[in-house]
């Protein structure tokens, strides 16, 4: 959702039985766009009727669309997906694997994974238990070079890998690889905290009423550390390319949840590498496929739940566990789509 805050501005009339007739509505967009939309002294009634108009239209395009079978868009909702995206991959060492079909393995995962030919499912399902949240390491990407990259949460804490069960892991790892190189995401990354944090205070520095001076502004921006997260992730997803392409190492993204900035680095990594990534078409599926149905917890991220409508976001806000701040979404999304904009303007 690209709306951050909706507010509607009250106005009363003599005679009326309403407590408060709204006159105009106020959207304060994720992306420091605000849009207001004022209503006539006519009343609610001609606009209601004319977004209604416009709601089923677009309804029905929606449904049309779906029914066309020229759709480019993977949404990897079935095997189908899988296998085109590996066979335009060229991974001739990896299969679609139902083994998370009835998400009974990890709940946080997709129903297909891809992974090792030659690991049957009954091996693989010995790995699960020895990860957090119990996703183990699948493929993400395959270089035309050979190498692949991969992603997966911390190994467990309480794991007590039996023999088979480590063969079964190494298996998963190393994809057939003599060697692989494992890259800690949190270790030279801005944590999501850190990224929400800088996010709010750009938001407050781009919003019009901004009490910044103009002759400030750029120094303003510079203490926002915005610019340098962005440039941090874009760093680390350089150097994983490099690794993919130049010396021809599989690299493995870990991350304590895999559900944060291993969803960022990731895709950042495709985009840099892959040129299908970089169309409209290929940067849809690859938000489907490394966001969407890999489990980012955008419920909680974006904070659609929120109890109080009217809740303003502080720059002190709680946080979380996990390093995540607690009173408003994690900008991991927006740390993404930043970079993104600037590789592709036209887009």
């Amino acid at each position: 959702p690209c709306i951050g805050r909706l507010v509607a501005g009250k106005g009363g009339q003599e005679g009326s039985t309403l407590k408060f007739i709204p006159e105009e509505l106020v959207l304060y967009c994720r992306d420091f766009r605000v849009l207001r939309f004022r209503f006539h002294d006519s009343g609610l009634e001609p606009q209601a009727s004319q977004v209604s108009i416009c709601h089923c239209r677009r309804e029905n395009a929606w449904l049309s669309a779906e029914e066309s079978s020229s759709a480019p868009t993977l949404l990897f909702e079935s095997p189908c997906d899988w296998e085109k995206e590996l066979r335009r991959l060229g991974a001739a060492g990896w299969r679609v694997s139902p083994v998370n079909e009835r998400f009974d393995m990890a709940t946080s995962l997709p129903k297909y994974l891809w992974v090792p030919s030659r690991l049957l499912d009954n091996e693989l399902k010995r790995a699960f238990g020895h990860f957090n949240a119990r996703r183990i390491p699948r493929l993400c990407w395959h270089h035309p070079g050979g190498s692949d990259l991969l992603r997966t949460a911390g190994f467990h804490a309480d794991s007590d890998p039996e023999k088979e069960d480590v063969r079964s892991v190494e298996a998963l790892m190393l994809a057939g690889h003599t060697q692989c190189v494992i890259v800690e995401t949190a270790a030279d990354l801005p944590s999501p905290a850190e990224i929400q944090l800088s996010y709010l205070k750009l938001r407050a520095l781009c919003l019009p009423d901004s009490s910044v001076a103009d002759e400030k502004w750029l120094s303003a921006l510079e203490g926002t550390h915005w610019l340098d997260h962005i440039r941090a992730c874009v760093r680390k997803a350089s150097e994983v390319a490099a690794l993919l392409a130049e010396r021809s190492r599989s690299v493995i993204l870990q991350e304590s949840d895999d559900r944060d900035l291993n969803c960022l680095l990731a895709s950042l990594v495709q985009t840099l590498s892959d040129p299908h990534a970089r169309t409209q078409a290929g940067f849809q599926s690859l938000l489907q496929k490394e966001w969407v149905v890999a489990g980012h917890p955008f419920l909680q991220r974006l904070n659609l739940l929120r109890d109080n409508d009217r809740e303003e976001v502080s720059l002190g806000a709680r946080v979380g566990q996990r390093g995540v701040l607690e009173s408003d979404g994690s900008s991991i999304r927006l740390a993404h789509v930043a970079p993104r904009w600037q590789m592709s303007p036209s887009m």
